[in-house]
């Protein structure tokens, strides 16, 4: 998988060379995925295809998404909300981000809507694109994408295999955990089987795909797929790879972060 990444990391997006550390791409080969059918829009349990990606090896960190922020082309501007009509509406109504209670640059962004997660890929895309002229499109992964990256090929319950191992990944099992880890903390202990960290535990992740129509549109105010597990949760069927949750893209909660992804 690294062979890969450094022999196309010309054609990869720069993303290194716009927010801070740590950032690295990890690759995932084409594959299939089987979703779980409870709730949204799958009746069934379902496989699907996935073609090749590369998917952010950490969540995004507050000091990443503060890049954006702070950028004078950033979080103020417009342009990254006209995706949507329901997120550019949200963002006339909610001027400033919310900074999240817990951990530092290095923790997970939490308090973050799917809207201003979506409006972050959509700024990272174009700032990468003028500093290396790389034009493939960073965004949220699929919901499919997601599971791809944490589980597989061998059908594991947990992105490290199948027994769980709470030494693993930020929990609250033993229900003693307040706020989530820095991303690095749980790196070679808890990674996915191509090395993504953090795909159990630590934070919910947003992903792209809609809950009710599991459609991947960034278009409208639909309730978004949400995956992982987080650092406030207690119960050991959350931090399955193939449990499925969701969320309102309006709502924050210290609970919530997201990761990036680019196709190939």
């Amino acid at each position: 998988m690294n062979t890969y990444i450094e022999s196309r990391r010309d054609a990869l997006p720069d993303v290194a060379a716009v927010l801070p550390t740590p950032f690295e791409w990890v690759f995932v080969p084409g594959g299939q995925v089987t979703l779980d059918h409870r709730g949204g829009y799958l009746a069934q349990n379902t496989t699907f295809d996935v073609a090749p990606f590369v998917i952010g090896k950490y969540p995004v960190t507050a000091a990443q998404y503060q890049a954006f922020v702070d950028a004078p082309d950033g979080y103020r501007d417009p342009i990254w909300w006209v995706y949507s009509s329901a997120a550019y509406e949200w963002r006339a109504e909610n001027e400033n981000p919310v900074r999240p209670p817990y951990g530092g640059g290095d923790h997970p962004r939490t308090h973050i809507t799917w809207y201003e997660a979506v409006a972050f890929c959509r700024w990272l895309t174009e700032a990468v694109r003028i500093r290396s002229g790389a034009f493939l499109s960073i965004s949220l992964p699929t919901e499919q994408q997601w599971q791809r990256a944490a589980q597989g090929d061998d059908g594991r319950i947990f992105a490290w295999g199948n027994a769980w191992d709470a030494s693993r990944c930020k929990n609250n099992l033993e229900k003693n955990s307040i706020g989530p880890a820095p991303v690095t903390e749980y790196a070679g202990k808890g990674d996915s089987p191509f090395g993504a960290v953090d795909m159990t535990g630590n934070v919910w992740e947003w992903c792209l795909t809609s809950w009710g129509t599991g459609a991947n549109d960034p278009r409208g105010d639909d309730v978004r797929v949400l995956r992982g597990g987080s650092w406030f949760d207690d119960v050991m069927s959350f931090f399955r790879v193939m449990t499925r949750s969701s969320w309102s893209p309006d709502i924050r909660s210290d609970m919530r972060g997201f990761r990036l992804v680019c196709p190939l």
